[in-house]
């Protein structure tokens, strides 16, 4: 995979935006995007780049934010990494340019309570519909993590 291509061209399309790689020692790059980039940095991935196997969508709660990590694979591993407020959490639904990404999306709204803008699907994917015990994953508040 042509991370260093695709720093670049990040870099190039969001110039006022902190993009920040990152590489693990198994094939893997990361790269930390503001959240208003990440439905033009999939576009980019897709349509320059010819990369669009999203393999999931996984998020967590650290107690201070709700991190998203979009995980696609092209001969290597590319994660996006977003972070969101916990309050108010939304999102660009990526579903126009990968369209199984949908599932992924339900799941993190789900579980995290995290709003996809354009995500036309929003049953209940995992939870029984009458489910009220709020976002299983939101196991943390802010005045339980130490400083």
């Amino acid at each position: 995979m042509q991370v260093e291509e695709i720093v670049h061209a990040l870099r190039k399309v969001f110039p006022t935006a902190s993009i920040e790689p990152g590489q693990s020692p198994l094939d893997e790059a990361f790269v930390a995007l503001p959240a208003n980039c990440i439905l033009a940095a999939v576009k980019l991935l897709v349509e320059r780049f010819d990369i669009y196997h999203l393999s999931t969508i996984t998020g967590q709660d650290t107690g201070r934010e709700i991190e998203l990590l979009y995980h696609f694979w092209a001969g290597g591993g590319l994660t996006l990494r977003i972070s969101l407020p916990r309050e108010g959490a939304h999102l660009a639904s990526v579903t126009g340019l990968i369209p199984g990404a949908a599932f992924y999306e339900r799941e993190v709204r789900e579980m995290l309570g995290v709003a996809f803008d354009g995500l036309a699907d929003q049953r209940p994917f995992l939870l029984p519909d009458d489910w009220d015990g709020g976002h299983p994953l939101l196991a943390h508040r802010p005045e339980e993590v130490p400083e």
